[in-house]
């Protein structure tokens, strides 16, 4: 790959500038180009402006040297303010403030427990809820279900986990098969520490934390968390898989009328001190959380510090208890000034968290902002809105109601990569109706993939999507009957390790311990999938196959990210866009023409 993030930002500077006759072509280098424009201009405007400070923000092929190091400061930083800190901070408190701090103690105290006054947790509870994560366990050579469970070591940091995870599958024989041939070749239980830091890119300028986790520990990390997902969705109506979108909804709903304020917190999930749930939660839920948490971390450099923090990214039940913390402070303020909270689900739903990302009515937006200032966290006031017409929550921004979102360009290191960002920029074109013919050619240009056409439909990284009018059709092969046409498609294929040979043969021994039990575990839970263990991989191989079209043009508006009036839009922009890579098209259809006749008798 030949491209360069300082040329594709010129190619997309110059496109840019011709729309925004007001902003010169200088001006697009001066750094933090949105905040001085406004106000004053359209949400198309806007949106340009967006596109240009967003482009290259997540770009982590050109991260700086200190990327890590700012991180690790970053984290140590909020660990230390968890030990230090308060528990609440009551310096100068208002009665109506004092009133908020007394419901939101309530709110979260009272979560835990049913209309009967039992916990809504418990051992029992959690250990029928516990399972592998998708990531890497400290201990575990693979991040697939059959190594962490069936072939390698059982790491954790305290022994009761070890016998709590034994009690809970002697209620499966298969499991507990399973386990028997495990210890017998790796040990039974293997203690470490705790949990082991490392770093994933955020932006260019700095790198995100996250902690690995001991295997059992997370196993029942998994088990909590669930349970709270579980009783998130029955007391408060948040439902983790669907929250984005009901925040997204509140967000245009408060850029257009006002009513909704936007929240967002700085390093959330490493602000929840031990000292706030020691004051907040009743002991017994407490003393699980102590018992599935890991008491310290292992830094980059080999020592490890003690975390003053509850959890941490990387820690199963992190996610949803920061969603239940600060869901009871928005519902503590409602009761203290008296505002009706209808649930997330309701049609009059007025407010929604999901995560650190916090909505609520605009006259409640001071005094939550105070209240979550006194319960220890940072609110990042350059992310926060509730005056003026932007808002912005889980991944959406507004501007009036006008959806004024960018790009984020991630990488750049393989075709799929181009193809990714050339299809997201054409409907980012269409849909706003400028057109970014200099910064698509200079992708596909210097880039120099293999222009495949494919529907629009597809999947980003499959290829270039183009509308049917730019098709080649006399190179294609098409059914007569049923129109549908055959082309050629980039899929991403697993990555896993095959057991079962394609043509019957006995199964082979794979490169670890056979454990034929584990084996047949693996099938059950889903983790085995033609003849193959499935592993995770953050960058997936790709293959080009052959694939059908039955309606080329066919666009689903619940689920495309063309707006309803930019699929005419989409046509002649694309078509401009690739005025100069269409026979580029046109030849490697010739060149790789397949054998359609199987397909088309």
């Amino acid at each position: 790959m030949n491209l360069c993030s300082r040329a594709l930002y010129c190619c997309l500077a110059n496109d840019l500038s011709k729309v925004l006759n007001t902003v010169p072509y200088a001006a697009f280098f001066e750094g933090n180009l949105r905040e001085r424009a406004w106000p004053g201009i359209s949400g198309r405007e806007f949106a340009c402006l967006t596109l240009a400070d967003t482009l290259l923000k997540k770009f982590k092929d050109e991260t700086s040297a200190d990327a890590d190091s700012l991180a690790l400061t970053k984290f140590l930083d909020f660990n230390t303010k968890c030990s230090i800190k308060s528990p609440i901070d009551r310096t100068n408190v208002s009665e109506i403030e004092e009133i908020s701090i007394g419901e939101t103690i309530r709110h979260f105290y009272d979560f835990w427990f049913n209309p009967g006054g039992d916990y809504i947790v418990n051992l029992e509870k959690i250990s029928k809820e516990i399972m592998t994560g998708p990531g890497a366990s400290i201990g575990v050579e693979g991040s697939d279900f059959y190594r962490k469970i069936a072939a390698g070591p059982l790491t954790g940091t305290r022994k009761s986990l070890f016998t709590l995870y034994q009690r809970e599958i002697s209620k499966y024989p298969l499991w507990l098969e399973t386990e028997k041939i495990r210890s017998g070749h790796y040990g039974g239980f293997k203690e470490v520490r705790g949990s082991r830091l490392s770093f994933v890119p955020k932006t260019s300028g700095i790198s995100r934390t996250i902690c690995t986790e001991p295997l059992l520990n997370m196993l029942f990390q998994k088990g909590f968390g669930s349970c709270l997902e579980t009783e998130l969705l029955a007391k408060f109506g948040i439902n983790l898989a669907r929250q984005p979108g009901r925040n997204r909804i509140l967000a245009r709903i408060g850029s257009e009328s006002g009513a909704f304020g936007t929240i967002d917190l700085s390093n959330a999930s490493d602000s929840i001190g031990l000292g706030l749930l020691r004051l907040i939660t009743p002991p017994y839920v407490l003393a699980l959380m102590m018992e599935f948490r890991s008491a310290e971390v292992e830094l980059p450099d080999g020592s490890s510090v003690p975390l003053h923090m509850v959890s941490s990214m990387g820690n199963a039940f992190t996610f949803p208890l920061q969603t239940m913390l600060f869901s009871c402070i928005v519902l503590g303020v409602y009761s203290a000034l008296g505002i009706t909270a209808y649930k997330p689900y309701h049609h009059r739903s007025n407010w929604g968290v999901f995560g650190d990302d916090i909505i609520v009515e605009a006259k409640a937006y001071d005094l939550v902002v105070n209240l979550l200032g006194r319960f220890g966290f940072t609110v990042n006031m350059d992310k926060s809105f509730a005056t003026g017409p932007f808002r912005e929550s889980c991944g959406a921004d507004f501007l009036s109601g006008y959806d004024v979102r960018g790009i984020y360009c991630q990488t750049l290191r393989s075709k799929q990569d181009v193809y990714s960002l050339v299809n997201r920029l054409n409907v980012w074109s269409s849909n706003h109706e400028v057109p970014l013919s200099a910064t698509v050619r200079y992708l596909l240009d210097e880039s120099r993939v293999e222009i495949l056409p494919i529907p629009p439909w597809d999947a980003d990284t499959a290829g270039v999507k183009v509308p049917q009018s730019l098709l080649p059709l006399g190179e294609l092969a098409r059914n007569r009957k049923t129109g549908s046409i055959a082309y050629y498609r980039y899929e991403p294929r697993s990555k896993g390790i095959s057991l079962l040979a394609v043509d019957q043969r006995p199964i082979e021994r794979p490169r670890w311990f056979n454990n034929h039990p584990g084996i047949f575990l693996t099938a059950l839970s889903g983790h085995l999938r033609g003849g193959s263990i499935i592993e995770r991989v953050d960058r997936p191989y790709y293959q080009k196959r052959v694939a059908i079209a039955p309606c080329w043009d066919y666009i689903n508006p619940c689920y495309s990210r063309l707006w309803s009036s930019g699929w005419h839009r989409f046509k002649a922009y694309v078509e401009l866009n690739l005025e100069t890579v269409e026979l580029k098209a046109l030849e490697v259809v010739r060149s790789n023409r397949p054998n359609f006749t199987r397909f088309y008798l």
